[in-house]
């Protein structure tokens, strides 16, 4: 049977329109029976704690954690650009277990996945989702040896779940938005048909703002916390239309037997194996948002890859 599983990236902390989008998400996912899984940034999981009914929606789902800072300034692959490999995995222990300050970009207090795991306590957050896919070894590894066993970042595969070092790194997205087009339903009848397991990734945000929350980190940490331009009501409810009109056919798909919408996270039984060209494909890849959106280039971050991946 053909697979889909529903993800939802959970990190614009500045604007309070991204509470209202995840309750519609969340409602309109109870109402069609469906699960997803939601990558929740720490800034987040602090602003959630003052919504125990989202909470209590949330719980109904699998919950995956979205970095500490997301980002706010230094990026993961800033702070992790250090020549010793062994360093970077230490000061990725160190700030994604802390409070970020969102202006300073300083690790203050405890915070992080810390915060996470409290609110939702017995359940174990085992994913992880880099932001912007931009992942890097040390940090993955640091994450690891805090309890996250899935990995949602990497381009390492396209269509199932392969382990490695422990982790199991699901296939990366075929898309990160939807508009209800006819190009939208192509792809993802494409990717369904074509991949084992088929991973949509959607950004709450995004149905409710003219461009993305983080713009107002671009040229570095802000002065303050700036919101950015809403969409006009009119727009927002015609996409939220749309998703729902999504969710309305892949319910009827489901109870059809033709698709199987399925937020359980397994660990693989297959052993990855990589080529050194690949490791510079996934590399690439890695490196793209920092560098198109923020103007970094890392300098260590490839030779990392390469110490992971255990090539020379």
């Amino acid at each position: 049977m053909h697979k889909l599983m529903l993800t939802f990236d959970v990190e614009d902390f500045v604007s309070a329109n991204e509470i209202s989008a995840l309750r519609t998400f969340l409602e309109m996912l109870e109402k069609y029976e469906l699960k997803g899984i939601f990558f929740i940034s720490g800034h987040m999981a602090e602003k959630l704690g003052n919504f125990p009914e989202i909470l209590e929606l949330l719980r109904n789902h699998e919950i995956g954690f979205h970095s500490s800072g997301h980002s706010v300034r230094p990026l993961i692959a800033e702070y992790a650009d250090l020549r010793s490999y062994k360093q970077a995995y230490l000061i990725s222990l160190k700030r994604e277990t802390a409070h970020i300050n969102p202006l300073t970009g300083k690790a203050e207090r405890e915070g992080g996945i810390y915060v996470l795991q409290e609110l939702f306590k017995p359940k174990r957050i085992r994913a992880y989702r880099a932001p912007g896919m931009s992942w890097t070894p040390p940090n993955l590894e640091a994450l690891s040896n805090l309890g996250i066993e899935f990995d949602f970042s990497s381009s390492i595969t396209t269509s199932e779940p392969v382990r490695y070092k422990g982790i199991t790194f699901y296939p990366d997205t075929f898309m990160q938005h939807w508009f209800g087009t006819r190009h939208d339903y192509q792809c993802l009848l494409s990717a369904v048909l074509k991949r084992k397991i088929a991973v949509l990734d959607l950004h709450p945000t995004q149905f409710m703002h003219q461009k993305m929350w983080d713009s107002i980190y671009y040229m570095g940490n802000p002065s303050k916390l700036l919101r950015v331009p809403l969409r006009s009501a009119k727009e927002t409810r015609a996409m939220f239309q749309k998703f729902e009109l999504l969710l309305k056919q892949i319910s009827k798909l489901r109870s059809a037997g033709l698709l199987e919408i399925n937020s359980n996270l397994m660990t693989s039984s297959k052993e990855l194996t990589i080529t050194q060209d690949q490791v510079q494909l996934c590399y690439e890849t890695s490196i793209i948002w920092p560098q198109k959106y923020f103007k970094y280039t890392p300098r260590f971050i490839y030779a990392h890859f390469k110490e992971f991946f255990q090539i020379k």
